[in-house]
């Protein structure tokens, strides 16, 4: 099988790169190892008005779970509320949205489909389909890898991670925030109450190996804080975990292949927001990867310096921000004392 572009991975970058291909005529093949994309959900799925600029929303309504006007920081000691306009997703939803627009636009779109091997030298990529059992080549001219958190294919890692952990469960009071919540037992990271109507996103994550505190006690700790709040019921509906890159970029191209999304680094240190970077970063690659072989050259270096300009200064400084203020936070002095310098919503932050 033969493409000008393969794309392997159909999240929010993968499908954004394929979007750009297509509506520029480039042909183009989405590969997923996933039967149905967008599950598992491994998200807290809150985005902000900004990425309107990106994808129409308005045009998909059954994506928006909640909208959300305000994003709140607890730190024990003190609360603090900030204009946070956005849109809690519903990520499954969002992701085959997204899917779909490519194959409309004229991407041709393989799930449960493997890539496994990556040869360079032939410009090709080994595929297996997991339903059939059936392995086979595609050929292509450039290669967008856009395969989340832990990219393989033989490419550096990203070297730090959150270990996420989340549960869904019935909200009893109505809310029009996300809330993070920062205690001495969630260390290196911060739990969340992310509001889904009747229902909420409520987890935590923990830098790993920098803490040894089990999730499973971390989370049991926080859902039972907060609902003796009165804020969540005890029903469970699911569980996910995931992980988060928080080491800012990572390899970006190498030759005629371009990452983009996660498996570039870019999600946020700190809060570990990636959706908007993925959707930005896909675009982008998609886009130098049309004008690459519409004027016969490899533009992934311009695809390079564009990426950088935009996300390197501010992942870099957050990373900094991250590894120097976080062991400050071990107790509820700690927390209170350095939080406005380390999450981006307050002014102190970028002093």
């Amino acid at each position: 099988m033969k493409t000008k572009v393969a794309i392997v991975g159909a999240g929010p970058a993968g499908s954004s790169a394929a979007i750009a291909l297509s509506k520029k005529g480039i042909p183009n093949i989405l590969i997923d190892k996933r039967g149905t994309v967008g599950i598992p959900v491994q998200c807290a799925e809150f985005v902000g008005l900004n990425i309107n600029a990106y994808v129409d929303l308005n045009s998909v309504p059954s994506a928006i779970n909640q909208k959300i006007k305000f994003m709140d920081i607890d730190a024990g000691k003190n609360f603090y509320r900030f204009d946070g306009k956005g849109y809690v997703l519903n990520r499954a939803i969002f992701d085959r949205h997204l899917a779909d627009e490519a194959v409309k636009s004229g991407s041709k779109f393989l799930t449960s489909t493997r890539v496994y091997k990556i040869n360079r030298q032939k410009n090709s990529i080994d595929v297996l389909n997991v339903e059939e059992k059936i392995s086979y080549e595609i050929y292509y001219d450039y290669l967008i890898v856009a395969t989340g958190p832990k990219n393989g294919f033989g490419y550096p890692k990203n070297s730090a991670y959150i270990y996420a952990t989340q549960i869904k469960a019935n909200l009893l009071k109505g809310l029009d925030s996300v809330i993070c919540y920062f205690r001495p037992y969630i260390p290196y990271g911060y739990g969340w109450v992310f509001p889904k109507g009747k229902f909420a996103n409520v987890g935590i994550g923990i830098e790993k190996p920098l803490s040894d505190m089990p999730l499973s006690l971390s989370l049991n700790k926080f859902t039972n804080e907060i609902r003796g709040m009165g804020l969540v019921g005890l029903k469970i509906i699911e569980k996910t975990s995931g992980l988060v890159p928080v080491s800012g970029l990572n390899a970006i191209t190498d030759g005629n292949i371009a990452l983009c999304g996660d498996a570039a680094g870019l999600t946020h240190p700190i809060t570990g927001a990636g959706i908007l970077s993925a959707v930005i970063s896909g675009g982008l690659a998609g886009d130098y990867a049309a004008e690459s072989i519409k004027s016969s050259k490899n533009l992934f270096e311009d695809y390079k310096e564009e990426i950088e300009s935009i996300f390197k200064k501010p992942l870099f400084n957050a990373a900094k921000k991250r590894s120097e203020l976080y062991p400050l936070m071990r107790d509820d002095p700690g927390i209170n004392k350095n939080i406005k310098q380390l999450w981006p919503s307050f002014e102190e932050y970028y002093k």
